[in-house]
Order: C-alpha cells, then sequence, then structure tokens
C-alpha cells in the first residue's frame, strides 16, 4: 500500500509545476504550461468538477448548474482514493522535473518578447474603430 501525499505535499507541487511554467521566455510555451498544469491538477484532484468543465456548453442553462462559490460544492466532490493520488503525485514529480529542464533549454535559445507581453509596446498596436479596419466614413 502506498503512502499518500499530504495536502501540503500537494500544493508545493503544484507552486513548483506553476513556477516552473512561468520560467519559460517564451510567450506561448508559457502560457501553454500555466493553462496545462492548472487543467491538469483541478482534472485529477477534482474529477467531477472537470467533467462538468469539459461538458458544459456555452448555454445559460448549462452555466446556471455548475456550483459557484455561493453554493456548496462539498455534496458532488467525491474524495480521491489514496493510491490513485499517490499514483498522480509520483508522475507529476517526474514530470516538474522534464518541466525545469525544458524551461532551462527554452532560456538558452530565448528571442524577443511578443507585442502582447510588453505593456509599452501594446500603445503602439493599430486598433480598429467599432467600423472596423479601414472603414469609410459615410457623410
Amino acid at each position: 500500500m502506498t503512502v499518500a501525499p499530504s495536502r501540503q505535499q500537494l500544493l508545493t507541487l503544484y507552486r513548483q509545476h506553476l513556477s516552473a511554467a512561468r520560467s519559460f521566455t517564451a510567450y506561448n510555451f508559457r502560457e501553454y504550461f500555466l493553462r496545462r498544469t492548472r487543467d491538469q491538477f483541478r482534472a485529477h484532484l477534482f474529477p467531477e468538477t472537470s467533467e462538468q468543465a469539459k461538458n458544459m456548453q456555452s448555454s445559460a442553462a448549462a452555466l446556471s448548474n455548475v456550483a459557484t462559490s455561493k453554493q456548496d460544492i462539498s455534496s458532488s466532490v467525491q474524495p480521491v482514493s489514496k493510491d490513485s493520488l499517490a499514483e498522480f503525485y509520483s508522475k507529476a514529480r517526474d514530470e516538474l522535473k522534464v518541466l525545469q529542464r525544458a524551461a532551462i533549454v527554452n532560456m538558452m535559445y530565448s528571442s524577443d518578447r511578443l507585442v502582447v507581453e510588453d505593456a509599452q509596446q501594446r500603445d503602439w498596436i493599430v486598433r480598429a474603430g467599432p467600423e472596423g479596419a479601414g472603414a469609410d466614413k459615410q457623410e
């Protein structure tokens, strides 16, 4: 029988994953690994809520059935088994090592920052008005 990791160990591992993801210099890699980390931990630790998120359509009726912070979600969330949790923790630790190595390689071959990353450059972006770019105004 394997020993399940504590809540503190899982939170520490989650924070380490987020930290490793934030260390990517390339915007697309950084955002991808941040999103992937959040989704992966949420899907494994809260499988019932992630199933709702996967199957949900964007209609208001479907959104009204999702648990919110004002509703009690503890009744709908079932605890994850200790064996499953220990296996997830082990895989996530191994994946963290790979993520950290990939971030180091990404830093070695970094390029210029994208326009969406730099607040000063964002001011230079040409934005279209309500009529759209190049729309002729009728007088």
